[in-house]
Order: C-alpha cells, then structure tokens, then sequence
C-alpha cells in the first residue's frame, strides 16, 4: 500500500534537494577553481577572444582612421611572439596623411620612430577577456590620441587575441617589458611614456612598474585597480552575477583554505609602494566588478608610513581590557589627524571626490579620483578624467 506524503512535505523534500544540489555545485565549481587550467581561465579568460574572427591587420574594421593604427608584432625575452596595435596621436596622423596613404613596411617603421619623437605615447594594458579590437579598448585609444594628443600602444598578452603563448603572472610581466622595450627601440624616452592599465592590466603595471629601477617612465595610472586576487575573491561576482566566495564570509577558515590554491596573485598592494613614479588611481562608485574600496586600499598604503601603527585587531585585543581598548581608540583618533594633515582632499565637480598625497615625494605624487559613475572598463572614458591626466602628466590635449 503506498502512503501519500502530505503536499507540504513533499515541497520540502524537493526544496531540500534543490539547496543540496546547489550547494553541492557551488563547492563543485571551487574545487575546480584550483585545477590549473581551470583557474587561468578564470583569472584571464583569455579564450574568449572577442570580437571573434578578429582582422587584426585590418583595424579600420573596428572604427580606427585609415592608416592611422598599425598592427605590428612584439617579440619577448622568452620568444613568445605579441600582436599590439599602435595608433598615432592625432596631431601627428593629420599633418601625415599623405605619407600614411603610400604606406611600405620601411616608411610606416619611420613615422612611428618620427610619431614617438614627436608626442607621448600611452603604453595600455587592458583587462581580462577580449582583445585589443574590443570596443570599449578601441575607444580608449581614440580618445588618448584625440583629446591627450598621444600615441597609444595596445598590446595584447601571451594566450589573447593572436598572441602566442599561455598566460601567467610572470609572463604578462614579460609581456609589459617587451613592449616596453619595443617602444624604447625606436626612440620613446623614459619620460615620454606613460603607463595606463585597467582592471586586470593594473595588476601587470604595478607588477611590472615596482620592478622598474634603472628607467622610469613619465607616470603611471591605474583605472579601476584591485588590492590583489586574493582580497577581490571575497567580493567578485562571476559574470556579475554568480557570486565566488561571498557565500563563504561567515566561513572565513573554508575560504581561507581555498585561497591557498591560488597560483595567480597579482599582489599589486606589496608593489605598488614600489614605484617610484606620479600615480593616478581612478576607479568609480558604480564599478559592479571590483569595489572602489580596492584603489582606496592602495592610495592608503603610501601613508601607511606616516602613521602610527595600529595593532593587528585580533579576537584577543578586541576582548581585552579598557585600557587597551582606549589605547587603540587614541590611535585611531591620531591617524586620522594625521592623514588630515597628509592628504589634500577636494571635490571635482560633477565628477567625483580627489585626495592628493606628495609628502617627502614631490615628483612622485599620489592621487584617487573616486568618481560618482563610469562603471569598470568605462572609467577611463570620462572627459574629467582625461582633463585631470593631461594636467597631472603634462599631456598636451584639444580642449
């Protein structure tokens, strides 16, 4: 005789195996995460090379002027073989069209040597995913080469686009070398380069910038930077909508021994200190891929040695007695006089809020711009955002 199970407890068997099916895919998924292969798919996606079937020779396809972006090839100290393209300040591609339009291989090599005589160039290193014929990167060099009145270099790493290789931390460090050099060989100076990254990208400058002793470049700028992969696990959301380790928080210990999985660090909080460069950090309020909190962290880590320590907050101090609690309290309290005192802080209307930080390093100044919107890839977009680095870099632009 079969025995009917009430609707009620039948809704919450099937609720109950729908929770444990999910759960059980979630941890799934994690344990996959530490495979490898799977985890550099994740931290660089750089299979999905969009837009697909790209013509790279052909960069007119992707709105560009005729001739005024060329495709050229970056060999690396590790013989891996770069596509970039290098698009010509505007300026200097109107008063050569007639030589752009009769273009040979010995010619074009010319009027990169003469373009990079004659204007700043942008060294961009772009984010996870995609390649250098993705919109929103194409319209990051139009607006470098129009309004900063730059040529832009725009490589893409080992394993995108039709670049050879698998990536790694230690390769795209390669990768920012190599095109580094690239430029320096036909005539770049030091001082006529500037460093933009964004997302991913800010993780290789920092990498790569912090390793810099012997040639400095003009700057660096970091748009829509994070700490390191191991603090934006804790709040990253795959394709901004399956959350990664944000269900582990009240679990910190699980999380913690899922970290230790993690090949691809990108620790740019321990190297951005290193540089010994003006820094621009820029990251907006509306940025759903990684919090502006991140670039915060970074701009604090300059005044972190002008400050008086505070002790770690373990579970020990944070119980002990009253007079240890008032002790902290009045450090906490003289830190933020402090950091009063150190930071220049202003508002850029109807754009966002700046802190500005230069002590004991007038030529190495530090600034956040935390904008009230611009998203991720966008940020660099903004008009105010690109008035504020042709101020701070020295950069000619059309008003």
């Amino acid at each position: 005789m079969t025995v009917q199970l009430p609707p009620r407890t039948i809704f919450l068997q099937i609720v109950r195996r729908f929770f444990l099916i999910l759960c059980g895919t979630y941890f799934l998924l994690l344990a996959l995460g530490a495979v490898p292969f799977v985890q550099r798919q994740l931290v660089y996606a750089h299979n999905f090379k969009f837009p697909f079937f790209c013509q790279y020779g052909l960069p007119e396809r992707y709105d560009l002027a005729p001739f005024k972006t060329h495709n050229v090839r970056i060999h690396t100290s590790d013989n891996e073989t770069l596509g970039a393209w290098f698009t010509l300040a505007d300026p200097f591609y109107v008063s050569h069209k007639a030589d752009l339009f009769t273009p040979t291989s010995s010619s074009s090599e010319e009027l990169i040597r003469s373009a990079l005589r004659a204007h700043p160039t942008i060294l961009f290193l772009h984010g996870m995913g995609a390649t250098r014929a993705y919109r929103t990167r194409v319209q990051h060099y139009q607006t470098f080469a129009s309004r900063l009145q730059a040529n832009v270099l725009a490589p893409d790493y080992r394993g995108f686009g039709d670049s050879t290789g698998t990536p790694s931390e230690a390769g795209l460090t390669l990768d920012a070398r190599a095109a580094w050099d690239w430029l320096r060989e036909r005539g770049a100076l030091p001082e006529n380069i500037l460093i933009v990254g964004n997302s991913l990208g800010t993780g290789v400058a920092a990498e790569w910038g912090g390793e810099t002793r012997r040639e400095q470049p003009r700057g660096v700028v970091l748009l829509a930077a994070f700490s390191n992969i191991e603090t934006l696990l804790d709040t990253f959301y795959v394709l901004k909508i399956v959350p990664l380790l944000v269900p582990l928080r009240p679990f910190p210990y699980i999380s913690g021994f899922l970290k230790r999985f993690l090949i691809h660090r990108f620790d740019s909080l321990a190297k951005v200190v290193e540089l010994r460069v003006p820094l621009l950090l820029v990251h907006a309020e509306d940025d759903w891929d990684i919090p502006y909190s991140h670039s915060q962290t970074l701009f604090d880590a300059f005044l972190e040695q002008h400050l008086p320590p505070l002790p770690e907050m373990t579970a020990a101090i944070m119980g002990a007695s009253d007079e240890v609690a008032e002790h902290v309290a009045k450090l906490s309290q003289e830190r933020a006089v402090l950091r009063r005192e150190l930071v220049t802080a202003s508002e850029i209307e109807r754009v966002g809020r700046m802190e500005a930080f230069s002590k004991d390093r007038p030529d190495r100044k530090v600034v956040f711009i935390q904008t009230r919107w611009g998203g991720h890839d966008t940020v660099g977009l903004i008009e105010g955002v690109q008035d504020y680095i042709a101020e701070m870099f020295n950069m000619s632009y059309v008003a």
